[in-house]
């Protein structure tokens, strides 16, 4: 009885868990981004200016909504500005110039690093930057290791050692940073290309081979391999 009441309560664990923190973290971010937002010079000054034009100057819920709303409108448009302009070359070699202070200071270098590192894993198009999802043995015959297709044509190293075989471009990401890792070349013939989305392997490299692909994938991946 004791057993299946166990059984019964990890299963619902395991169930509500994700659910319940993705809330929980969601509330917060949410909670981050309002304090953010009460507290920025554009809500003040966007604040200011709509207690000229109101009659009503008391600040209800919907008046502050109003105030919210177009604080994170103006943000949206400034933030899109910034973008716009770090195109010119001229300011983004200021960008670069501030990336290098800030990695210079001790303490802001980890933090920095660390935040650019996580919003590069989430915004970078993985789908354009790798082709596709390989397994190759490395760093030994007998150990595979996955990794990623990013050029089906390194055309200077075969010049360089004439060889007549196609040699691939391949990335081997490091666990769980998958932003780190090594960069080999290896003949075509080496190379075995998976069937598994860029997505899906990245949370397989982050979680250390804990978040495995979907059923079908694998049922795939290993008719291939016989």
């Amino acid at each position: 009885m004791i057993k299946k009441i166990k059984s019964y309560f990890y299963a619902g664990l395991i169930a509500l868990l994700p659910i319940v923190l993705t809330v929980y973290i969601f509330n917060w971010i949410v909670g981050i981004m309002m304090n953010l937002l009460g507290h920025s010079f554009v809500t003040i000054i966007i604040k200011g200016l709509l207690q000229r034009v109101v009659e009503d100057r008391n600040m209800d819920y919907y008046f502050q909504m109003l105030v919210y709303l177009i604080s994170m409108i103006t943000m949206v448009i400034g933030t899109c500005l910034v973008g716009f302009i770090l195109k010119i070359m001229f300011f983004a070699k200021i960008i670069d110039s501030l990336k290098e202070v800030f990695i210079k200071i001790p303490l802001i270098k980890q933090v920095y690093t660390t935040i650019s590192q996580i919003i590069d894993i989430t915004m970078s198009d993985r789908e354009k930057t790798y082709e596709k999802v390989v397994m190759v043995e490395y760093p030994r015959k007998g150990i595979y290791s996955i990794g990623f297709l990013t050029s089906e044509d390194n055309f200077i190293v075969k010049e360089a050692i004439q060889s007549e075989e196609e040699l691939y471009n391949i990335f081997i990401p490091t666990s769980p940073n998958p932003t780190s890792g090594m960069f080999i070349i290896v003949p075509q013939k080496d190379v075995k290309i998976l069937d598994i989305k860029i997505d899906d392997a990245v949370k397989l490299i982050i979680s250390g081979g804990v978040i495995l692909p979907p059923k079908k994938e694998i049922t795939e991946i290993e008719k291939k391999l016989d």
